[in-house]
């Protein structure tokens, strides 16, 4: 199989994960592990640093992934996470209210 056949075989692949509710889920788990959006410096600890950065560097190739399967998705998987978080906290204050 040729490159060109295999990264086209790599989009798609990455586009049916995407399709479903539960696959967006364990990616954003994996992105947020691997703490994308921070950056990875540990002061006065150079290998907790290095540590971070390969983390990052991960989260950052697979969010270049999603994006190329599927521009929009992290946006998508944010707000879906986003709206995750609101419910489960309103239950928590329902719940409260009521003891």
């Amino acid at each position: 199989m040729n490159e060109n056949k295999l990264k086209k075989r790599a989009v798609y692949d990455m586009q049916a994960v995407l399709k479903n509710p539960q696959g967006r889920r364990v990616l954003w788990k994996i992105l947020q592990a691997a703490q994308v959006r921070h950056h990875g410096f540990i002061p006065g600890d150079s290998l907790a640093t290095a540590f971070h950065c390969g983390q990052r560097s991960i989260g950052l190739f697979l969010l270049d992934e999603i994006e190329q399967a599927l521009p929009g998705a992290y946006q998508q998987m944010r707000g879906e996470y986003q709206a995750e978080v609101t419910s489960l906290q309103n239950q928590l204050n329902q719940e409260n209210q009521h003891d």
